[in-house]
């Protein structure tokens, strides 16, 4: 009886660098990151879905087309997007997520991320795995 193993989605988060054109551009190129454009080129190489996590829009596609935006998640923020989050794990179906972040405790900014994505997970009973971006 082989099972298939189940394949996680690499989840990371935005970024406040950002492209300014006043045009749509595709997340991935509208968020000026090397740990964005690294976790993209992994997913790409290993076939493997990728989300990105805005503290504005939720989670997105790569190339989901978006305008350019000012929003830090911040820790009053998580509860009223954990919904939002947790519908959109279901939509993209997602089994289980590898979460690639920056050490939330060398860059405590990044904490609400992650906690977004952990309750979101957790309600959907999603197992998530986290792993340090190497910056």
């Amino acid at each position: 009886m082989g099972g298939r193993q189940m394949t996680s989605t690499l989840v990371t988060y935005c970024s406040k660098e950002k492209r300014k054109d006043k045009t749509p551009l595709p997340a991935v190129e509208r968020y000026l990151s090397e740990r964005i454009k690294g976790v993209w080129a992994r997913s790409q190489s290993e076939d493997r879905p990728m989300l990105i996590l805005s503290g504005l829009l939720g989670l997105i596609r790569p190339d989901t087309p978006i305008m350019w935006y000012d929003r830090l998640l911040l820790p009053d923020d998580v509860g009223g997007m954990v919904d939002l989050v947790s519908h959109q794990l279901l939509g993209f179906r997602v089994q289980a997520v590898e979460y690639v972040t920056e050490n939330i405790w060398l860059v405590p900014a990044v904490k609400p991320y992650h906690d977004l994505l952990a309750a979101a997970c957790k309600r959907q009973s999603i197992e998530m795995v986290v792993t340090e971006a190497n910056a």
